[in-house]
């Protein structure tokens, strides 16, 4: 079984704004959970011991649709002494059953294409979410209906939304769905985004236009290879910073507890 790798990344922001900068998200997607592993184990108490504002969940907490009682039972199991710490938000995606919305609702602050209102230490930020069940499914225009000019984080299972956004203010997008190519070759990187994206933007920090986006390469598999070479699942802890800091990626935690670990060649601030 592969290790769990912790990134840290720092994000510019060039939005001048105290409740932004400073802000501290835990982003984790694709668990596709069928039993509890040590790596879910390690995963939980990564989730607990790290600060964050809050906790992001992009979406395929199943493995399959039909087995999402199970992975209802696995999630909660996961990330309820999470969320007795600090906000856990989540999205649906391809590989989930609307069921599972209410599962898991007890739980998790379930965002389907709906936003809410998170106050940070400096003030409030907008955390939208899209529900994305398939491709092309969702509604991005109710899930960031309320213009008041706040901030604004945009959970999306498929990192291609952000081509969607069609000029609507989304300073942060997190996104999975592409496992990071789930097999990356050396020197090629990602051969198969699995999304209407550059296969250069299937992992890691990009940006499009305005928008920061973060593409995690997630916890579990999916076919058609059920396995990660040069790939390995991950958490990653993102800072906002304002768009002068050139502070390094990585602040050295992971190395301490990942000394092996492989990191992305390409990682770099947005």
């Amino acid at each position: 079984m592969p290790e769990l790798v912790v990134r840290h990344l720092d994000v510019p922001s060039p939005r001048a704004s105290r409740a932004l900068h400073g802000l501290r998200i835990a982003h984790v997607s694709d668990l596709h959970l069928s039993r509890w592993t040590p790596m879910v184990e390690e995963l939980q108490r990564l989730l607990i011991a790290r600060p964050a504002d809050f906790v992001a969940v992009t979406g395929d907490f199943c493995r399959v649709p039909r087995d999402y009682r199970r992975a209802a039972a696995l999630t909660t199991r996961l990330l309820a002494p999470v969320a007795a710490r600090r906000p856990v938000y989540a999205v649906l995606g391809n590989h989930d059953h609307e069921c599972l919305r209410d599962a898991l609702a007890p739980v998790l602050t379930m965002l389907p294409d709906r936003s809410t209102v998170h106050r940070t230490h400096g003030g409030r930020i907008r955390i939208g979410g899209v529900e994305q069940l398939r491709p092309g499914a969702g509604d991005i225009q109710a899930a960031l209906a309320d213009d008041d000019d706040l901030p604004t984080v945009l959970l999306a299972h498929y990192p291609s939304t952000v081509y969607a956004l069609a000029g609507r203010r989304v300073d942060i997008q997190l996104s999975g769905h592409t496992h990071g190519g789930q097999v990356r070759l050396p020197r090629l990187g990602c051969i198969w985004s699995n999304d209407r994206l550059p296969a250069r933007c299937a992992w890691g920090l990009t940006r499009v236009g305005r928008t920061a986006l973060h593409v995690s390469a997630g916890i579990g598999v999916s076919p058609p290879i059920r396995i990660r070479w040069n790939c390995p699942p991950e958490v990653t802890f993102l800072r906002i910073v304002p768009p002068e800091s050139t502070a390094a990626a990585h602040d050295g935690t992971g190395d301490v507890e990942n000394p092996n670990r492989r990191v992305d060649p390409r990682r770099r601030s947005a």
